[in-house]
């Protein structure tokens, strides 16, 4: 025992006891080099701020730079019936992780987002029929050009929607899915460059983009001849934000009216020469303060090759109790149809009863959709859906 502590402890505590001293000694010198180099771990914790629904985000010393990593996790359950007595159920969860923020006095802007379980954002299929997606649902980078003008480069969403640009995470929404309407004629990201810009203390935003594929469901990758989907769009509202910044659901209540209203038009250039087609989406959403909601997309598409015209429209109204407790009950129906040329059509009714326990980042959601394609008895459906989410 003796010999244990006369040949470790003692030099050991030799050590110490010098290492001490010189750290005093050059302590000085040793935090002015660690506040210029702006690598320095406990000036990055001491800058460091966790918000719940958020994420954790690093600050700079001087407040110029930025970077918040936060996610989501949402898990649930499903069941549906088809209408020929084949039932079906099943468990899922889906996870998120996000990486964004800004440098240089902000700028510069990036963000990306990622899904281990793909996001059904970029789908492709094989020659034997077998369909992959990758994990990269959004990645752009973002430059201040002016004070109201920015461009942004990448994968991202291109404005095809209020019901598809609402909030960058996809989580911000009364319903447990999107509508059939959204999913035909919206919701997908694409890569390219999106300008926009805003005006009137940010009530009016406008945006003009060029990317390599639609935003419609089964666009693809079609720039044949340096042809690409090309979108333009403007809206206008009550509050500064534009379609991504908006949140469904009046859970404020705030005693005050919120508006948005605006259009889209995208010319999206298919894979088959020739084969292109032009959306018209106009928008509207509206919270009056006291809980009670309602928004409206309206999409029409027109096909050059097939000579052809497809509409479609998403309505949603909605209520949101004050939270009782440490639980805000709401209420929520929408109802949107698909009208195809040549084609059959659908129509879709949902009725979701929603618990929110801090607003849409910690929530609980039931779901019951009844829907119908083509008008056909044997195409009824009727589904059930449980999802519970977290974002952190």
């Amino acid at each position: 025992m003796n010999n244990l502590f006369t040949r470790y402890l003692i030099p050991t505590a030799a050590l110490l006891t010098i290492a001490s001293q010189t750290a005093a000694q050059n302590s000085e010198t040793l935090e002015q080099g660690l506040s210029n180099s702006g690598t320095s771990v406990s000036n990055l914790l001491r800058n460091a701020r966790y918000d719940f629904g958020r994420g954790l985000t690093f600050t700079s010393k001087d407040g110029d730079n930025s970077m918040t990593v936060g996610g989501q996790v949402q898990a649930g359950y499903s069941w549906a019936d088809d209408g020929d007595n084949t039932d079906t159920s099943a468990f899922s969860s889906n996870a998120r992780i996000r990486v964004g923020g800004s440098v240089m006095d902000g700028k510069a802007s990036y963000f990306v987002q990622m899904n281990p379980s793909g996001g059904g954002q970029n789908t492709t299929v094989d020659a034997s029929g077998t369909e992959s997606d990758d994990n990269l649902v959004d990645a752009w980078v973002g430059w201040g050009l002016t004070d109201s003008i920015n461009l942004r480069l990448g994968r991202q969403k291109m404005r095809s929607g209020l019901s598809a640009d609402t909030s960058a995470n996809d989580t911000d929404f009364e319903t447990v899915s999107r509508s059939n309407a959204t999913n035909e004629f919206a919701n997908g990201r694409a890569t390219g460059a999106l300008l926009e810009g805003h005006g009137m203390e940010g009530r009016f935003n406008w945006h003009f983009g060029m990317a390599n594929n639609g935003t419609s469901q089964g666009s693809g990758q079609g720039n044949d001849d340096t042809d690409m989907m090309v979108t333009a769009g403007a809206s206008f509202g009550s509050h500064g934000g534009n379609s991504e910044s908006w949140s469904e659901g009046d859970l404020a209540r705030t005693g005050a009216m919120q508006w948005i209203a605006g259009a889209t038009i995208t010319a999206n250039n298919g894979t088959v020469a020739n084969d292109n087609d032009t959306t018209l989406n106009v928008f509207g959403g509206m919270k009056l303060g006291n809980g009670l909601a309602a928004q409206l997309d309206i999409w029409s598409r027109d096909a050059d090759a097939a000579d052809t015209t497809d509409d479609g429209y998403s309505l949603q109204a909605s209520y949101t109790m004050a939270k009782s407790g440490s639980m805000q009950p709401g209420f929520v129906l929408r109802h949107s149809s698909v009208t195809i040329d040549d084609g059959d059509d659908a129509t879709e009714t949902a009725l979701g009863v929603n618990a929110y326990y801090a607003a849409h980042n910690l929530k609980t959601q039931l779901q019951v959709t009844s829907s119908n394609a083509g008008g056909v008895a044997d195409d009824d459906q009727l589904s059930l859906d449980l999802m519970f989410t977290l974002v952190f």
